[in-house]
């Protein structure tokens, strides 16, 4: 499976978290021990539905605005579905109408801008909480290290992290620093804070440990450790029997096992579960090298008019899934011009990845360039990063640079080549 493929995992498991490294949100309400997927979505469409029930009883004020929408927001994050974050920001301008001037859920907006990738709105929102009576100042530190990450500016992301975690010790701040550890190259102390997140964890719901056991299975298949990523897959799935995202992981490891019917059939029930385009995607890119090309080209087109309607309705959460698609299967011209606009809201080092790769599928090699040594150079350490650097280098003549870079690559993960490519003649 491609290098475009992989990353697209990372960023569907963002946007269930937030698109943010952060913890997924809190259960509505406290969940037995036989819980399951279904239960849990059961239990955030109750909490929707509470909410919208106390919105018709008696005088309305804008905390209970704020109340739903958080709510539609959780549902939307745990689904998937986008319809719901359109509902979220609908109910958090009706609070705002109420609040009136000066007054508002102002850390609430900040938190949904940051989701669905609203960038330049969140920092003004922020400023607003700060000013409140009784600000949430480690929530507030956590989301400007949010912001410095997506801008590539990784020692301030640290540096922020650290000072939500003074402020306060949980869950999402520990999270947050573990995937920064983790893109970093640190793995050993990304590993040690997931495990510190998990003993501090007192909840009902398994959704949280279940999203944890996911971190660990993704810091795995960095490394190219296929069987130990299997494991905590599994795990997390038997943590949340039906969570259609632990069974996707499952099915990409299938994948690069050669298991093709058994990915085939796995992507089958998640697209039926969650109707997300990228699992199509998935589908289809297995059918097309099989030679299915009638097969492969229905899933494509269900999942272009799907990313067609997600850009039309949230253009700039739909920017980097979207641009995977059209890497796969558009036109160069389509795929740079999501990648520019997807690298433009939020430089890091996924984004620096896919605009590389669209560069390079543009007949744009100098620019890849210069991008792939920026990138490398900020801090960013992955084995995709530098096969597309050895990609980037081999495209431009310099065989010796391409050498390195898929040493560099392999050193970091042996199966390099199979899960994001070498160029032939640096393997």
């Amino acid at each position: 499976m491609s290098a475009v493929r992989a990353t697209a995992l990372l960023a569907l498991l963002l946007t269930l978290a937030g698109c943010q490294p952060s913890a997924p949100p809190a259960p509505a309400a406290a969940a037995p021990t036989a819980w399951s997927y279904a239960d849990e979505h059961a239990s955030n469409e109750a909490a929707v539905r509470e909410a919208e029930a106390a919105l018709g009883r008696g005088s309305v004020v804008w905390p209970q605005w704020e109340t739903l929408a958080r709510a539609q927001l959780a549902l939307a994050q745990l689904s998937g579905d986008y319809r719901l974050y359109t509902a979220a920001e609908q109910s958090l301008q009706r609070a705002f109408d109420l609040a009136g001037a000066g007054s508002g859920p102002f850390l609430a907006r900040a938190r949904y801008n940051y989701t669905v990738h609203r960038l330049p709105l969140v920092a003004a929102d922020l400023d607003a909480a700060e000013r409140e009576s009784n600000p949430d100042r480690a929530a507030i530190l956590g989301l400007r290290a949010d912001l410095a990450f997506q801008r590539g500016d990784y020692p301030a992301a640290l540096e922020g992290y650290r000072a939500a975690l003074e402020r306060r010790e949980d869950l999402q701040g520990l999270v947050r620093l573990a995937l920064w550890q983790g893109h970093m190259g640190h793995r050993s102390e990304a590993l040690a804070l997931l495990d510190r997140a998990e003993r501090i964890y007192h909840g009902d719901s398994p959704l949280p440990r279940a999203w944890l056991a996911l971190q660990r299975g993704l810091l795995a298949l960095d490394r190219g450790e296929w069987d130990l990523a299997l494991a905590h897959y599994q795990h997390a799935l038997r943590l949340l029997p039906g969570w259609w995202l632990a069974r996707e992981h499952i099915a990409e490891i299938h994948v690069f096992q050669g298991k093709i019917d058994l990915a085939l059939e796995e992507y089958a029930t998640v697209i039926r579960d969650s109707g997300q385009p990228e699992f199509m995607d998935a589908s289809a890119h297995l059918l097309r090298e099989r030679g299915d090309e009638a097969g492969a080209a229905s899933w494509i087109a269900r999942a272009r008019a799907l990313y067609e309607q997600r850009l039309a309705q949230l253009p700039e959460a739909s920017y980097g899934h979207g641009l995977d698609h059209y890497l796969l299967f558009g036109t160069p011209a389509e795929a740079l011009t999501l990648a520019r606009r997807n690298h433009a809201l939020r430089p890091n080092g996924e984004a620096q990845i896919k605009l590389i790769n669209a560069l390079l599928l543009a007949g744009e090699p100098r620019e890849a360039l210069t991008l792939a040594r920026r990138a490398l150079a900020s801090g960013w350490r992955s084995a995709e990063l530098h096969a597309a650097a050895a990609r980037t280098c081999a495209a431009n003549g310099l065989l010796d640079e391409a050498r390195q870079q898929s040493q560099d690559a392999r050193a970091l993960n042996p199966h390099v080549a199979r899960q994001y490519g070498l160029p032939a003649d640096t393997r």
